[in-house]
């Protein structure tokens, strides 16, 4: 039998204040935290980006990824909307660890580059509500700052 155990700062590291952010990590520090999320009190969603080229693709990608109601347009202001009200799947905070979006980021730069900004922008929207929103994408995204975790 094999106990899982994960690192106590990444618990801890969930927990901060300060962590809501949209940040880039290395795959350890995504499978520790994503480990770690549900003993935080978080929501949890880890995505697959790496079919999304366009921003019809990533839309219908994020709506099944994170449950989004039947109501979601698919379009920036329906995520920014969906983002930003989690009342369907209420938490104490809520950690998005994407996978693959280098592939949107060469297929469609403008496209990748609105999504930061909406999610960015879901930070902000959370952190009046005193509840973190922590987006993190595995992989080189050297435009975003690195978290990382000790495992």
């Amino acid at each position: 039998m094999k106990i899982n155990t994960m690192p106590a700062d990444a618990v801890q590291l969930l927990r901060q204040p300060g962590i809501a952010g949209v940040y880039q990590a290395t795959d350890d520090t995504a499978r520790a935290l994503f480990q770690a999320g549900p003993a935080a009190g978080f929501n949890v969603y880890r995505i697959d980006l790496g079919k999304a080229r366009n921003a019809t693709t990533l839309h219908r990608i994020l709506a099944k990824g994170l449950h989004f109601p039947d109501w979601y347009g698919g379009n920036w202001d329906a995520l920014a909307d969906c983002l930003t009200d989690m009342s369907w799947n209420e938490a104490d905070g809520y950690l998005l660890i994407l996978q693959g979006a280098e592939v949107l980021q060469a297929a469609d730069p403008a496209c990748f580059a609105t999504l930061l900004n909406v999610l960015k922008e879901a930070v902000t929207n959370w952190q009046t509500q005193k509840i973190s929103f922590c987006c993190l994408l595995s992989g080189s995204h050297p435009e975003l700052p690195l978290l990382g975790v000790c495992t």
